[in-house]
């Protein structure tokens, strides 16, 4: 009789340790990329600041050895309660003189452009920071149940990583397509 020969690896199993260490860092990761993403892409659509318009004055490149280009002119927020007469932005491409755009005042002296492409960019790293969140949910639940095989496990708490890791994947899959059509559009 022939010797059986397997075609699957052999099993390895993770000192258990090293897989909570693992999971934790996946998850305070995970998080802080969804808490910033989430206050730059409020920020981004004019949420959480001062929303109003920068009229450009002028445009100039500044710095060595990537220049910049830093847009001065008066902003005008949409309620009309403030206005700033020096404020600046760095942008690209150049603004025309005259020419107006949407900008978020963060803090005194402080502006981010309102847009589609800064919207959906953000949206992207919030969906990626919730996704790692998420399978870190999913190492715990595996972790929970373990017993170093790599199949499935039945019960409860199987079905909850389960669950969990194909919730990371839709994520994953729409950060990817925020990913996408933030590139596409226009800045």
């Amino acid at each position: 009789m022939a010797p059986v020969i397997s075609n699957r690896w052999p099993s390895r199993s993770a000192n258990p340790a090293q897989r909570l260490a693992f999971s934790v860092l996946s998850a305070l990761i995970g998080a802080g990329l969804a808490t910033f993403g989430l206050y730059q892409a409020g920020h981004a659509v004019g949420l959480l600041g001062e929303p109003g318009t920068l009229t450009v004055a002028s445009c100039a490149r500044v710095g060595q050895p990537k220049p910049e280009i830093r847009c001065t002119g008066t902003f005008r927020s949409d309620d009309g309660r403030s206005t700033d007469p020096a404020a600046r932005i760095t942008v690209n491409p150049s603004l025309a003189s005259g020419q107006t755009t949407r900008l978020d005042r963060v803090g005194a002296g402080s502006y981010v452009r309102i847009g589609p492409a800064r919207t959906e960019g953000y949206a992207a790293l919030t969906l990626f920071g919730m996704a790692l969140f998420v399978f870190a949910g999913a190492g715990f639940a595996s972790r929970a149940n373990s017993t170093g095989r790599p199949e499935l496990r039945a019960g409860l708490v199987g079905r909850v990583g389960l669950r969990l890791g194909q919730a990371g994947i839709v994520l994953l899959l729409g950060a990817a397509l925020c990913s996408v059509i933030a590139f596409l559009s226009p800045h």
